[in-house]
């Protein structure tokens, strides 16, 4: 699997907004690229800073504070970097990217939370400063090469103040160039990237990719205060199901990995909608029903060769054609992709909701029996769940 691509689409999760998918972390890590090659930094260098920067924003929590941080000038713009570096942290294969996330709004001139000054702050913690700072000044409704001259002024104001001045005249040379700015507003981000970032591969089956999945699950998960363990739920569910039935200790894994997936494209979903305590309208249950599809098309071009995309993004579709966003048929549902929504339903019920309290197995029992009679949910999936209630239990307190 190319790691590189997987870190571009997944990112692409991390830019939802109310004015739709905008492409910040792409066009920062883009721009990153570019200073960091002109820097001289070497292939290594240059993937690390890739990694970073196209999920610098990671610790990001609400729309709203996104919005906050799209002005050149940001009064403390740092909560998120600690968050960001809290979750790398703990994230065995991306630790050592927790010091960039941290630093990356980080003031050349000292004041930070971090204690850090000029060339103490880590070197691709400047170039993303700089590069994010750069994109958000780019507007949508000018010719971008009409908006270059000025963005180049507002920047230079900043120079040994929030901007390390080296990275200032390296900018200027390469953002001289047409291009430089007309790849900001390019559909080839990918290619442009490819030309710059060493392309690296993984197996599927890596832990590497199993931790990149858990970071992107906690972010899910954090969208909404009811559903703070419900992607490793799904997951855990998931990956039992799969043993049950006696599958590869591989794809068990895999099984695990597309559960943490699932619900990836709720990043799209406002929060309010999310912990809204009454029944959804028509419109807002609309906006709700996009989020598979949203799933789907982020996991798709990272797994081409493997239905990971499908299992995670079909946890709404039924066998009797009803389901959303694809209304896949009986036919059309391979079964790793009915034993996650087995599992999200079973989740959900378990769950703790703006509307209800978490259910017991009694209630949960007989949904699941009528939704296999009414909605042709797997039966023998059913069984498993109901005659595994202690173990699930256990499961279960182990992710509070």
């Amino acid at each position: 699997m190319n790691i590189n691509e997987c870190f571009l689409n997944l990112s692409r999760s991390l830019d939802f907004s109310r004015q739709g998918l905008m492409r910040h972390h792409q066009r920062t890590a883009l721009i990153a690229a570019k200073i960091g090659k002109a820097a001289g930094l070497q292939d290594e260098d240059l993937f690390e800073l890739f990694q970073a920067s196209i999920i610098h924003d990671i610790g990001i929590t609400s729309w709203q504070e996104k919005a906050g941080l799209g002005t050149l000038e940001i009064d403390a713009p740092w909560q998120h970097c600690r968050r960001g570096y809290e979750l790398m942290q703990h994230n065995s294969s991306l630790k050592r990217l927790a010091g960039i996330i941290l630093s990356h709004h980080d003031r050349w001139s000292g004041a930070n939370p971090s204690g850090l000054v000029k060339h103490h702050i880590p070197l691709a913690s400047r170039i993303i400063h700089l590069a994010d700072r750069v994109e958000i000044l780019v507007g949508k409704k000018t010719n971008v090469l009409d908006q270059s001259s000025s963005i180049m002024e507002k920047i230079r104001k900043f120079r040994g103040v929030f901007f390390d001045p080296d990275l200032i005249v390296i900018l200027e040379d390469i953002a001289k160039r047409d291009s430089f700015w007309l790849d900001l507003i390019s559909p080839w981000e990918k290619e442009c990237l490819d030309t710059i970032i060493p392309i690296r591969r993984i197996p599927i089956e890596s832990d590497y990719l199993l931790d990149i999945a858990r970071l992107f699950a906690q972010v899910v998960d954090a969208k909404c205060s009811f559903t703070y363990r419900h992607s490793k739920g799904v997951a855990v569910i998931a990956k039992f199901m799969g043993g049950q039935i006696g599958l590869p200790e591989e794809e068990c894994a895999l099984l695990e990995i597309a559960g943490l997936l699932h619900d990836l494209g709720k990043l799209s979903v406002p929060t309010e909608l999310l912990e809204k305590t009454g029944k959804l309208n028509v419109s807002e249950y609309n906006i709700m029903k996009q989020h598979a599809y949203y799933t789907y098309w982020l996991l798709k071009p990272v797994t081409q060769t493997f239905p990971l995309a499908e299992w995670a993004a079909f946890h709404h579709e039924r066998p009797n054609g009803r389901g959303y966003p694809f209304s896949k048929t009986d036919e059309e549902l391979v079964p790793n992709a009915r034993i996650i929504t087995i599992a999200d339903i079973v989740v959900a019920l378990r769950e703790e909701r703006p509307y209800r309290n978490s259910l017991g197995w009694d209630q949960i029992a007989k949904i699941m029996n009528e939704l296999v009679v009414v909605e042709g949910l797997d039966k023998d999936g059913v069984s498993i769940i109901l005659d595994n209630q202690r173990t699930l239990d256990q499961k279960w307190s182990e992710l509070s």
